[in-house]
């Protein structure tokens, strides 16, 4: 990682020959007295930021106080609830508070992620540049 001021350079991680950009995250863990250490797979096509449904087994024992609406991903084919927590991006060193949808996802590119970060939650906040399938630059916006 590297750290040009605003902007935050992340290189991409090589998993079974795929190049993919991770974002460490914390994500409020409830159950464990604390936060947990996950790993956010940035998505610009896709809409909602989706939650790996065994990641929020871990943490949470009831969501419905956090319930925000319910969504319906075509790609998926799925109607799902979405749910607003708290996350901090430890390279971002900085904390979002994102709706994410529940949904049942394996591996991608050998890496099992725990969250999918899309248009709508996470890309609103940050401006990002690809790097060939090297490096992913993310610019914080300022509020």
């Amino acid at each position: 990682m590297f750290n040009m001021g605003n902007y935050i350079e992340i290189p991409f991680v090589t998993l079974r020959g795929y190049s993919i950009p991770l974002l460490k995250t914390e994500i409020e863990c409830p159950k464990l007295g604390g936060n947990l250490l996950i790993y956010a797979l940035p998505d610009t096509g896709s809409r909602f930021s989706l939650m790996n449904k065994r990641t929020l087994n871990e943490c949470f024992d009831n969501l419905e106080e956090r319930y925000l609406d319910t969504v319906i991903i075509t790609n998926l084919n799925l109607h799902t609830k979405r749910y607003k927590l708290k996350f901090h991006f430890v390279e971002l060193n900085k904390d979002f508070e994102i709706p994410v949808a529940i949904a049942d996802f394996g591996e991608i590119g050998g890496m099992y992620p725990s969250l999918i970060l899309g248009r709508e939650d996470f890309f609103s906040r940050v401006t990002i540049c690809f790097d060939k399938n090297t490096k992913l630059i993310i610019k914080i916006d300022d509020y």
